[in-house]
């Protein structure tokens, strides 16, 4: 486990008889205190990180959502000139066939 030796009994920072034993307490908080700072700057980059990366994928999805209603935009226009050009090809059969008639009635009343 992280915490063993924290006691001064097992572990590497085991205290051993005769030695001074608040020096060695000393200097295992000191390194406890320097890791502890090293891990304070990794997390605050890693915060910076991490907030930075929201704004950017709040970014995104905003844009992605209006790429989507352009599509939604587009598809609709779209859909839009195929009714106007079915339409309009509907018409023109309808005065294929009527000018289609008129030229068979004035070759029939030419006859």
């Amino acid at each position: 486990m992280w915490f063993e030796g924290i006691n001064g009994r097992s572990g590497l920072g085991r205290i051993t008889r005769g030695g001074d034993g608040n020096q060695a307490l000393n200097d295992r908080l000191l390194d406890a205190e320097r890791e502890a700072g090293f891990h304070e700057r990794d997390m605050s980059a890693f915060e910076r990180e991490r907030i930075d990366l929201e704004h950017r994928v709040t970014r995104m999805e905003a844009e992605l959502e209006a790429l989507r209603q352009r599509r939604l935009e587009a598809y609709a226009r779209w859909w839009n000139a195929r009714d106007d050009r079915d339409r309009a090809l509907h018409v023109c059969r309808r005065l294929r066939r009527r000018v289609e008639r008129m030229r068979r009635r004035n070759c029939d009343e030419d006859d």
